[in-house]
């Protein structure tokens, strides 16, 4: 069982952040990590080649963000005049993003670990900026990584920040490796798979309307004390600098993984959540401060 204190204020900064309160706190920061390498243009099931249903899952789901949600598009080989950015983090509209999804073509390898580490850093400097949100990172690939030691490095570090990563493996024969070392992993065999995939990444979010306290305090009490803690050291101070990488990945231990959701998904949604309460919680700390001396007057 959590202290009271900690339970305490657990309770209060996630009551505050799945309130009805301004739409800032719920803003969503999204970067697709898009693997474009030539391996994308191979046929799967349902006739469409793995980029085009790529492309047709990422420009349906676009329609259905939050008018505030900040997107970026990251590839891992083409856009190099924009550093493989073909949509920059951002507010854009729907028809020109989609626009630029359907214009990208495959062609090239798979440097997945330096691409998510650029992604991610991108999602920090926002993070810098406004600590409010839910910063998530989507990798749609179709294969290993050609630089697979910078990704051991980098991913623990990318998890380490309270982003929540989420991976999608692209007709391919048995799981990426990604599987086991991410929030959730789904396969996409055909291109139905691959839309329902990408969908179900970004239905996977509180729900305000529907949470009474019952559900807000069962949610609470199956937060374990590590991530208790982990999430109230980066309420203090969350990090928000460069991916430097993990130099001994094998001493790091993987998330729980699960592909509908579970522990692993909760924790990366607490830790992200307490990651972005700071200003609110030591202000309504503090009023609790005040109110607590005024009645001991």
């Amino acid at each position: 069982m959590l202290n009271p204190f900690v339970r305490c204020c657990l309770m209060m900064a996630l009551w505050l952040a799945i309130s009805p309160f301004p739409k800032v706190i719920a803003q969503e920061n999204v970067v697709i990590v898009l693997d474009d390498s030539g391996s994308m243009n191979e046929r799967m099931g349902g006739g469409s080649t793995r980029m085009e249903a790529a492309k047709k899952a990422i420009a349906s789901v676009i329609e259905k963000f939050p008018s505030d949600t900040q997107l970026g598009l990251f590839l891992l080989n083409g856009a190099r005049k924009n550093d493989h950015w073909a949509i920059p983090l951002g507010h854009h509209s729907v028809s020109v993003a989609q626009r630029i999804v359907q214009s990208i073509r495959a062609d090239g390898g798979t440097p997945l670990g330096d691409r998510i580490r650029e992604g991610t850093d991108a999602l920090l400097k926002q993070r810098e900026k406004q600590i409010y949100g839910t910063y998530r990172l989507l990798i749609v690939t179709d294969g290993e990584a050609n630089d697979a030691k910078l990704l051991a490095a980098y991913l623990p570090d990318v998890l380490s920040r309270g982003i929540i990563v989420d991976a999608i493996g692209v007709d391919m024969k048995t799981n990426h490796s990604l599987a086991t070392r991410v929030h959730s992993y789904r396969r996409a065999d055909d291109d139905a798979a691959l839309s329902k995939a990408v969908q179900e990444v970004f239905a996977e979010k509180f729900d305000a309307n529907a949470s009474g306290d019952d559900q807000e305090y069962q949610l609470l009490e199956a937060i374990d004390r590590e991530t208790a803690k982990e999430a109230l050291q980066l309420l203090s101070k969350p990090n928000n600098g460069p991916i430097v990488g993990i130099k001994k990945p094998d001493t790091w231990t993987a998330p729980t993984t699960t592909s509908t959701g579970g522990v692993g998904i909760l924790r990366a949604i607490v830790v992200t959540l307490f990651s972005c309460m700071i200003p609110v919680f030591l202000f309504v700390s503090t009023i609790f401060i005040v109110l607590a001396k005024a009645r001991r007057r």
